[in-house]
């Protein structure tokens, strides 16, 4: 026979245990009296502590009063017939049979109150919630009144979100007309009148009629927790919707790429590139969409969805398709994108009446649809954006979309056909909330502190829903999770159908791993398959001669080569207002040759007739801002133009050109390409007046030595930042002031004391100035009478040509000099 067990550790029923551990004590007690001679008041001291103990822990665990009743009531009527037993010990049967009646009642009642207590919590509970939720419904009627001076607003009903990280408030306007769009705007004031903390805000939308708004309050701030990207590898389909993101209120933020085009904007550190990864990756789970990609800076959004594939071996296929890293393939890839668009609608017909879709192609994984992400919009040259513009208008039936992707929202980078085709919008988190404007026009009032950190910002679907910028969380994806999204998805990629293959420009889609894998992994050991692939695509041949190639696309309205008016390039003809003179004066000045001298004409391949045939014509071509004001730059000369000048000029030019309705970018538009010319080495700046003017240059950015010898003598090398001009135009301060300080180049030019430093020990290699002398200004060598001398020496050994000494105005100094 085996001895009992006995168990000291902590009860784990809760407190029913240890009404049953206090009973059995309390008899235990009385039955031991008559051997150990407790006196009574030994069971009232400790039984009535545990009583005080037992009550103390039900209080602090919330239980209803009238469980809490009932077990005090046990606890002390345990206490009084235990004292009372010890008093009378030894006791009889009556006394026992009291014992136990008492303790069988005590156990009933006790009981019935666990069954019922989490009933009972939950009405307390339930009790508790809607008390508190008539007091926010009571709340939200004065603040309307209040904030928005909408009085007779009623409170219906509020939803708590899961965790009650906030709730949905549904509220009856008053009669009069009032709507939701009249509290356009007030979030942010609602917010402020509530103290609620960045990251949380209020949202408001319509309801279920125009005289219902419901308000989504957001209590705890989610957009700075990082929500990591689910391992969920399932199929999706391009045909709905699919989430990147949550918004506040937990509800997936939602984008579509299969009727509308997207539009993805996010300024440098926002998480731009993080959530065309998320992107990138629901898209991978789609076996009936063709991700395509165009990156001309460097490939960098294909990489990772391609190095599984390339050099690492973890993944059977490359995720992305075909990828665009320079100018020419992306030529290569919209060609096909839009001779595919018009062979789909004539090869589809029969499956598309079949299917009965309305005209709309029904994808598969055998039809697939194509998907092209654009990165950096604004560094494409403007004949490929032509073609995504094309793509944009005219591939919605046949599930060609584009996904643009930049850092501003500007012109230059969402043209007005991506704007208007692009319903799907999404901005990240931005500085300035100006920058939205042209994103979500009508919704300018955005509030940056709704989405204050990177990987958060606003989503918007204007046919589809939110119809208004809702501030959202997108998720986080890492490297490991990419690499696991490679590989799950790897073998269900599908392959361009044969009829949008079998077009001219199809030609170039067999090899364009070969052209593109040896460049984006130079000098790495690829994988079998990848070296395989490109193997097996024969002669490599590189992207502009295969667009050389193709046949031209044939335009009935393009003019006869020989009535082309002289210098005018083709397409430009029509134009007409003194469009010859103005592209007569930029050939002229960029290639040296008298102001009326005729370009020879390019000839012209005649197109065939069967390709002509399958050719969709592209339309008639339009002028590019960025490209006119650069001519309109070089045609200036030694002018320039200050931003605001040439922003006038430019105007009156595209008007002239298009008419009243050519779309002018704006000013400040206009003055980042000058900056940009003049960073990229293209312009001079001349920062010396009230307003920096630019100059085109005829030189390059980096002088090069003058002759031969120099170079193989004592040629200079100047610092960086630093080019000939820069040194002419210090010189010229040095000598015509007599001053060889450092701080007064600094302030003149406009540099910082770095950069005039390094000015001036070139100015000591050169001749001009003495060596330092500690804090003192340097000694000037060069009279201002020997300043045209000087001048002439230094263009010569720096390479600075005449043209820019005349556009910085050092040649005027020195003929003026030279006079005297």
């Amino acid at each position: 026979m085996s001895m009992r067990h006995w168990d000291w550790s902590a009860p784990s029923g809760g407190h029913p245990a240890l009404l049953g551990y206090a009973t059995e004590t309390a008899a235990s007690m009385v039955m031991l009296a008559p051997l150990t001679g407790l006196p009574w008041y030994a069971s009232a001291i400790s039984l009535s502590s545990a009583a005080l103990a037992g009550i103390a822990y039900d209080a602090r665990q919330g239980t209803t009063s009238s469980t809490l009743i009932t077990r005090a009531a046990s606890w002390f009527t345990a206490t009084t017939w235990t004292s009372w037993a010890l008093a009378s010990a030894p006791l009889g049967t009556t006394g026992w049979a009291v014992g136990a009646g008492l303790g069988a009642i005590g156990l009933a009642l006790n009981a019935g109150a666990s069954r019922s207590e989490p009933t009972r919590k939950e009405r307390k509970a339930l009790l508790k919630l809607r008390r508190e939720s008539v007091g926010i419904l009571r709340a939200w009627e004065d603040r309307l009144a209040r904030v928005a001076r909408i009085e007779g607003c009623e409170g219906v009903d509020i939803n708590w979100w899961p965790a009650k990280v906030g709730y949905t408030v549904e509220i009856n306007l008053p009669a009069g007309g009032t709507t939701a769009d009249d509290l356009n705007g007030y979030g942010p004031k609602f917010a402020a009148d509530m103290r609620l903390p960045d990251g949380c805000g209020v949202d408001i939308y319509p309801g279920a009629n125009r005289g219902t708004i419901l308000v989504e309050v957001t209590l705890e701030d989610v957009m700075s927790k990082d929500i990591p990207y689910p391992e969920d590898f399932s199929e999706l389909t391009i045909t709905e919707r699919f989430p990147i993101g949550l918004h506040r209120n937990g509800q997936y933020a939602l984008g579509a790429l299969c009727n509308d085009c997207g539009v993805l904007i996010g300024e440098t550190d926002a998480g731009k590139t993080n959530q065309l990864r998320v992107v990138t990756a629901q898209l991978a789970r789609m076996p009936d969409a063709l991700i395509w990609a165009i990156d001309t800076t460097g490939g960098g959004v294909a990489l990772p969805w391609l190095t599984p594939f390339a050099t690492e071996g973890t993944a059977v296929a490359p995720i992305i398709d075909w990828i665009a890293n320079n100018d020419d393939e992306a030529r290569l890839m919209t060609n096909l994108a839009i001779e595919g668009i018009a062979a789909r609608k004539a090869g589809y017909q029969r499956l598309m009446r079949e299917k009965k879709t309305d005209n709309k192609l029904p994808v598969s994984h055998e039809i697939p649809a194509v998907i092209i992400l654009v990165d950096e919009t604004a560094s494409l040259p403007h004949d490929v954006k032509e073609n995504l513009d094309r793509i944009v208008n005219e591939g919605r039936a046949m599930r060609v979309r584009v996904l643009i992707c930049g850092l501003r929202a500007t012109q230059d980078v969402i043209t007005a056909a991506m704007k208007l085709q692009a319903k799907w919008r999404v901005g990240m988190t931005v500085s300035d909330p100006e920058e939205l404007a042209y994103l979500f026009p009508g919704y300018i009032k955005i509030d940056p502190k709704d989405a204050p950190v990177a990987g958060s910002g606003w989503n918007m679907h204007t046919r589809l829903g939110p119809r208004k910028p809702s501030p959202f969380k997108g998720w986080h994806i890492y490297d490991e999770i990419t690499d696991k999204v490679c590989a799950a998805t790897a073998g269900r990629r599908p392959t361009l159908d044969a009829i949008t293959l079998d077009v001219p420009a199809g030609v170039a889609y067999p090899g364009r791993w070969a052209r593109t894998l040896p460049v984006l992994y130079k000098g790495q050991q690829l994988t079998e398959a990848a070296q395989r692939v490109i193997d097996e695509a024969g002669e490599i041949i590189e992207a502009a001669a295969l667009l050389a190639d193709l046949p031209e696309p044939a335009t009935a309205s393009a003019p006869a080569a020989g009535n082309a008016a002289a210098g005018t390039p083709s397409g430009y003809e029509a134009f007409g207002g003194g469009t010859a003179e103005l592209f007569a004066a930029v050939e002229a000045n960029i290639n040296g040759s008298a102001a009326g001298a005729t370009p020879a004409a390019a000839p012209v391949q005649p197109v065939p007739a069967a390709a002509a045939a399958t050719i969709v014509p592209p339309p008639a071509p339009r002028i590019d801002p960025r490209e006119l004001g650069w001519e309109l730059l070089v045609a200036a000369g030694s002018d320039g133009y200050e931003p605001k000048q040439l922003h006038a000029v430019l105007s009156e030019m595209m008007d002239k050109m298009l008419g009243d309705g050519a779309s002018v970018p704006a000013p400040r538009t206009v003055g980042g390409w000058l900056k940009k010319w003049a960073e990229e080495g293209k312009a001079l700046a001349d920062t010396s007046g009230q307003y920096t003017r630019y100059f085109a240059r005829t030189t390059p950015g980096t002088p090069q030595p003058a002759g031969e010898n120099a170079a193989e003598e004592d040629s200079l090398e100047l610092p960086d930042g630093v080019d000939g001009v820069l040194v002419l135009t210090a010189a010229e301060l040095v000598v015509s002031t007599q001053f060889g300080s450092t701080s007064m180049l600094q302030r003149k030019l406009r540099t910082t004391m770095v950069e005039s430093g390094a000015l001036m020990e070139v100015l000591h290699k050169l001749g001009v100035v003495g060596p330092s002398e500690g804090t003192l200004a340097r000694k000037v060598l060069v009279a201002p009478a020997d300043w045209p001398e000087t001048l002439s020496r230094l263009s010569d050994e720096l390479g600075v040509q005449q043209g820019d000494l005349e556009s910085m105005g050092l040649a005027v100094a020195a003929s003026g000099a030279a006079g005297e």
